[in-house]
């Protein structure tokens, strides 16, 4: 699910780099807003440490809200924004019901002649339900670089924090 979700961000990314490469440079913003849902499953094929004891499967539906948004300044350079926000409901395989929100903020510069581009990104997962150990909190900030259009995800990046079990637990 985390691999779905770096590849829409990527594929937004790629587009509107694309769509300002070609376009004409100068002062322009546009903005668009999104909502969907997406199913999600913990663990998503790598095993997650952060599950609270006795839970071997969590399963739920995100509610997305994203806004991205893309502004050329007067140097050529593309800014592209993207924030996506979500909530919804849980439930482990033993019955107990969570509730979860999750943020991700990816931005990338890309210059007139397209690279090197720097990324930042930003992303939580919060999943709490009722009792002491019913929850997971888990995240991560990181910065970077895109070198060339063969570079691929994780790009060259230094992780800035990094709170539990991120790049593992982090369904969405």
């Amino acid at each position: 699910m985390k691999k779905r979700l770096v590849q829409l961000l990527l594929l937004t990314a790629v587009v509107f780099a694309l769509a300002f490469t070609i376009a004409p440079k100068s002062s322009a913003e546009s903005s668009t807003q999104e909502r969907f849902t997406q199913p999600f499953s913990i663990p998503f094929g790598v095993p997650c440490a952060e599950l609270p004891p006795g839970v071997t499967q969590i399963d739920g539906v995100a509610n997305f809200f994203l806004v991205t948004t893309v502004r050329v300044d007067s140097a050529g350079v593309t800014h592209l924004n993207i924030n996506g926000q979500a909530d919804g409901d849980a439930t482990d395989n033993n019955g107990t019901s969570y509730h979860f929100n999750y943020a991700n903020h990816f931005s990338v510069d890309v210059p007139p002649g397209d690279f090197p581009q720097l990324i930042r990104m930003s992303d939580h997962f919060n999943l709490n339900g009722k009792g002491k150990d019913a929850h997971m909190h888990v995240g991560f900030v990181i910065r970077g670089t895109i070198l060339d259009a063969s570079d691929i995800f994780p790009w060259h990046t230094t992780s800035i924090n990094v709170r539990g079990d991120a790049f593992n637990c982090d369904p969405i």
